[in-house]
Formats: C-alpha cells, sequence, structure tokens
C-alpha cells in the first residue's frame, strides 16, 4: 500500500524501522540461497582460524617475553654461556611455530575468503536503495540523473544548477517520492580562506648596566622577533544537500538553521524557547508598525524551534505548517530517536535543500565492501547494522521535508513543457563522471592543489555526448615577505616570512560520455551510475 507518512518519527520508531529490518533480512536470506555458500563449513573454517590467531599471539608474546629476559641475562655478564644454551634455542624453535602458525592462518583466512566469494560477490552498491523501495513504496530511485528529470527540475521545481567554477558534482543519487523529483547530490565547493604564516630571526646586542654595586658591566642580550603575514588560501570542503521539489508554496523562501537543542535539558530547552518568544513578539510589533506582513503564530514552540522568521510570504508558510506539520516538525527537532535538530532547511520558491550534520562525508550508496568479509557471520552482522544505519541517514534526511503533508502530494502534471534537449546525459552526471577520473588526466600540469571540474556539454553524436571538462586548480610558488620589526636594541631589523603563492590555473579536455554496455572498442577510463567516460 502506497501510504503518505503523516508522522514521520512516530511511524520510524513503530513501523519502517523494523519493516526495513524485516526486509533487509530477506533479501539477505535470498541472496544467501542465490549464492549457495555452505555456512557451516565456513564457521568451521573462520572457528580453526580464530583459534591459530589466538596462539599465534600468545606466541608472539612469549617470543617477546624470552628474548627480554635474553637481553637481561647477557646484561649480567657471567650468565652470557647459560643464555646461549637455554634461551637461544628456544627463541629459534618459537619462530619456527610462529612461522608455521602464521602460514596455517594464512591459509585458513584465503580458504574462508574461498567460501565466501560466492555470497560477497552479489553484494551491489544498489541493494540498500531497492531494500528502501519495498520499505517505502512512495519512494523511487532511479540508475542515474537523468537529462529529462534535470530539465524538469528546472523548469518546473525553480531548481538551480550551479554553472560557476565554486562548486563541483563528484557523485548523485536521484528519484521521485510519490512523483516529487529529489536528488542527493555530494558537492565539492571551493572557498578563498586565509592562512597567516610566521617569520622569526634571533638578534643579540651588548648592553651596559650597574650592578648593586654601582660599578659599570657589559651583557649580552638576545631576542627572537616574531612577524607575520596573512596571504589568501584555497579551501576545500565537501557537502552533501538534498533537493526536494515540490509544488507546495510556490512563491514562498525561507531559511533556518541546526541547534541541536535535542542536546540540552529541558530547562535549557524552556529558557532557550522564553528568549525566542520575546524576539517573536518584538518581531509582530515591528511588522505592525512598518505594515509588514509577519504575524507570529500562536504556536510559538514550533515558531522559536523551526526558526524560519525570513520567510517571504506569510500566507504560504501558513498554508505549508498546518497543526500538523508544527507538532511532526517540533517533535522531530527535539527527538533522540533520528539525529535531532541536525538539519539546515533551505527553501527557494518549489525547490526545498536539506543538508544535514549526519549525511556530511557518508557515502550516497552503501558500497559492497563495507560489508563483505571471510566470515558468514561478520557478513551476516555487518549487513544488518549498515542497512539499519543507511535506512536511518536517508529516512531523517527525507524527515524534516515528510513532516509537512502537503509536500508528499502529488504533484499536477499540467505545468510547463520540459524544454526540448539534444543532450543525451545530465550535466550533473556529466561532472560526476570527470570527477572519477584521474585528476592527472585533466588538470594543468603545474596543479598543486585540488581541482573543481565543470563540465560543458558541446554535442551528441551516436548515442554518445561529447563534453569539455575544465580544471580549475592553483599552483603553488614559493614566496617570502620582508617585514620590518622593532627589537629589543631599539633598531628595527628585516624578518623574512616564508609563504605559498596560489596562482590560479585552468585546463581543458575533451571527453566522451555513453551508457556502459553501449560503448565497445573505447578506453573506457572511469564508470559510474551505469554511465561511463572516455576519451
Amino acid at each position: 500500500m502506497n501510504a503518505v507518512i503523516y508522522s514521520p518519527l512516530e511511524e520510524y520508531e513503530n513501523k519502517y524501522k523494523d519493516l526495513h529490518m524485516r526486509n533487509a533480512e530477506k533479501f539477505f536470506e535470498e541472496l544467501v540461497a542465490k549464492s549457495k555458500v555452505n555456512i557451516e563449513e565456513n564457521r568451521a573454517t573462520v572457528k580453526e582460524y580464530d583459534a591459530f590467531i589466538d596462539n599465534l599471539s600468545k606466541l608472539k608474546r612469549k617470543l617477546n617475553l624470552y628474548r627480554f629476559l635474553r637481553v637481561i641475562m647477557i646484561i649480567t655478564i657471567i650468565l652470557i654461556p647459560i643464555v646461549i644454551w637455554k634461551m637461544t634455542p628456544k627463541i629459534r624453535a618459537m619462530r619456527s611455530d610462529i612461522d608455521a602458525a602464521d602460514a596455517r592462518a594464512n591459509a585458513l583466512l584465503a580458504l574462508a575468503h574461498k567460501q565466501m566469494q560466492p555470497l560477497n560477490q552479489l553484494f551491489t552498491a544498489n541493494d540498500a536503495i531497492s531494500i528502501m523501495e519495498e520499505t517505502i513504496p512512495l519512494l523511487e530511485f532511479d540508475p542515474c540523473f537523468s537529462v529529462k528529470q534535470e530539465m524538469d527540475m528546472i523548469t518546473n521545481f525553480d531548481f538551480q544548477t550551479y554553472n560557476g567554477t565554486e562548486q563541483s558534482t563528484l557523485d548523485t543519487l536521484s528519484g521521485r517520492y510519490n512523483e516529487n523529483p529529489f536528488l542527493f547530490e555530494n558537492k565539492l565547493i571551493h572557498t578563498m580562506g586565509s592562512e597567516t604564516y610566521h617569520g622569526y630571526k634571533t638578534i643579540h646586542w651588548t648592553e651596559t648596566y650597574r650592578d648593586s654595586n654601582g660599578r659599570l658591566r657589559r651583557r649580552t642580550r638576545s631576542q627572537t622577533l616574531h612577524a607575520t603575514v596573512t596571504k589568501p588560501k584555497p579551501l576545500y570542503n565537501t557537502q552533501v544537500v538534498l533537493n526536494y521539489g515540490s509544488q507546495g508554496g510556490p512563491e514562498l523562501s525561507f531559511s533556518r538553521d541546526a541547534t541541536h537543542l535535542e542536546q540540552k535539558s529541558e530547562s535549557a530547552i524552556e529558557r532557550y524557547i522564553k528568549k525566542g518568544e520575546k524576539k517573536l513578539k518584538k518581531l509582530t510589533d515591528e511588522a505592525i508598525k512598518e505594515n509588514d506582513d509577519f504575524m507570529s503564530m500562536s504556536n510559538t514552540d514550533f515558531e522559536v524551534l523551526f526558526d524560519a522568521l525570513d520567510r517571504t510570504n506569510e500566507v504560504q508558510f501558513r498554508t505549508l505548517f498546518t497543526p500538523l506539520a508544527q507538532n511532526n516538525m517540533v517533535e522531530l527537532i527535539l527527538s533522540k530517536v533520528g539525529y535531532g535538530d541536525d538539519f539546515y532547511f533551505l527553501k527557494h520558491n518549489r525547490m526545498n535543500k536539506i543538508i544535514s550534520k549526519h549525511s556530511q562525508g557518508r557515502s550516497l550508496l552503501l558500497l559492497p565492501n563495507s560489508i563483505a568479509s571471510h566470515s558468514f557471520d561478520i557478513i551476516k552482522e555487518n549487513f544488518s547494522a549498515k542497512h539499519a544505519e543507511y535506512f536511518r541517514a536517508v529516512y531523517f534526511d527525507f524527515a524534516p521535508l515528510l513532516a509537512i503533508p502537503m509536500y508528499q502530494e502529488r504533484p499536477v502534471h499540467s505545468l510547463k513543457p520540459i524544454p526540448d534537449f539534444t543532450q543525451l546525459y545530465s550535466q550533473k552526471e556529466s561532472e560526476v563522471l570527470a570527477n572519477a577520473v584521474d585528476y592527472q588526466r585533466i588538470v594543468h600540469p603545474n596543479t598543486k592543489t585540488q581541482a573543481i571540474l565543470k563540465s560543458k556539454y558541446i554535442r551528441s553524436n551516436n548515442k554518445e555526448d561529447e563534453i569539455c571538462v575544465t580544471a580549475y586548480s592553483y599552483n603553488i610558488i614559493q614566496r617570502v615577505d620582508i617585514i620590518p620589526v622593532l627589537g629589543g636594541d631599539g633598531r628595527i631589523h628585516n624578518v623574512s616570512v616564508p609563504w605559498d603563492d596560489y596562482i590560479p590555473l585552468e585546463n581543458s579536455k575533451h571527453f566522451y560520455i555513453a551508457e556502459s554496455n553501449s560503448v565497445q572498442n573505447k578506453k573506457i577510463i572511469a564508470r559510474r551510475n551505469g554511465l561511463c567516460i572516455y576519451q
């Protein structure tokens, strides 16, 4: 049954968490049956392997003890003959035992891997999303972010594809929730920051002074002078964003930041809300004086906790945030079940962006190597734990959107027609493929930093797109600034401060993109999401 989720927090606890685990267990059992692995045989091999590893650890500890005793005895010169006669043969014998045990353990480990290979090779990066689709039927994932969906999101959902040189798409995961399009995007972002460099110089001088008896004395003094310079420096970081298109509130924009209030005590939350209520009253009074349409809702807990006070359309904001949506959002922000209030929510007309702390740094797909192992029992444990955590992470990225019932309504399809397009593959997927290529194939030869790769569509021909990929990066040249510093001797001294000068570089190359299974007699240099890139 394709039911909407009216209370995302409650339904996760009482329904979807356990349902997803049952679906994952069923999926795993089907893979095990298909693999035809001998579970008990593997368990016996792993048990023997673990025993050898345990014994190997004991032998190594004993060997280290004998070596230590031998050193102690050698220190006592009179015992050297006893050392040679007693300890050395034991150490040699133990080394032999360790080598034999190590060889046997390696052989058992290789055997265990071989026994589990039929199962390990069945895991794919799409398993997790297939199970999620079964758990939440309204949720559909795509093999890749198609150019049709990209154009639809741009035309009908105010999606903005960033064409500047400050961001590049590393990976995508797209689909629809009840026909509302969404896109998880992992981006590399470039910003200009700064770094402070330090230089030092030690100076010496002689000074005259009177001692306690009034006599003139001379002494040598020294001082280390310190100088700094601050210079521009490029900074790079990744960001995972969920883009979600909905027709609800088509002229409404707002933003709100994470507060992590779930980590605070009840009394601290109460104080936070009371302080926020005073702010709301002040904003309301100012709006009345200035004839603005802002008016605080009666549910001040929601207003303070959600804190979307920069909203641009009061009527559409209230239409979206019904009493049910308000209660859902408050529960979500304060709950410790998911991740609490760790999400940034940005709405621009019909496009919504969720940036959650828990999703930063994670892969958009659950990769098979995080589950595979030499042991069936470890594989089973990994499969259960990894799929549970992946589902939790994705579910609570959607949760702020699911908290708003209107966002789950199926979009009206009498929208603007999608413009004609000649390209076969989306710009986002082109960048993903470009970033999958070894940087050395694209960047300027003098590059010494990361690079922002941007893709530009050229033409389509015979089921392939030709693209131009431009890499924006930096060379680093060592510079030295001379900074005058006043020393304790009363003189000005020049202090050398070495620093890095980042010189912008730009380099472009042409590539071709096509579906992986349609390419023959081409030197493929990277694959991703069912597509490949070649020159």
